[in-house]
């Protein structure tokens, strides 16, 4: 949970980390695309902003963040996102995930 700015989390083997939020991070950054690439070494994720300007097809994306990491950290994450995932299913989620895909429902619309 971040508060002022840090966060604190544990690593798999119960160590816990301090992480610090900088300001200019805190807002984050709208993504509703993601392009996955790997090679022998390393995974690369792209997260974009595709506008689609009232239209049904998007008009055009922006690459809003660029993220590098090992294939070990990519299965980490992959665990992490479906834990929360199936939490978020579970607990918060809408009848249907179809409305959390609405193209003319994000926060820069």
């Amino acid at each position: 949970m971040v508060t002022d700015g840090n966060a604190h989390e544990a690593l798999p083997d119960g160590t816990k980390l301090q992480i610090r939020l900088p300001p200019e991070l805190e807002a984050g950054v709208w993504s509703n695309f993601a392009v996955v690439r790997h090679s022998p070494y390393e995974f690369t994720l792209d997260f974009i902003r595709l506008d689609f300007s009232g239209k049904q097809s998007p008009r055009r994306g922006v690459v809003v963040q660029r993220i590098n990491m090992s294939p070990q950290f990519v299965e980490q994450l992959i665990s992490a996102l479906s834990d929360n995932m199936s939490k978020f299913a579970s607990n918060l989620a809408p009848s249907s995930l179809e409305t959390l895909n609405d193209p003319n429902d994000s926060p820069d619309a």
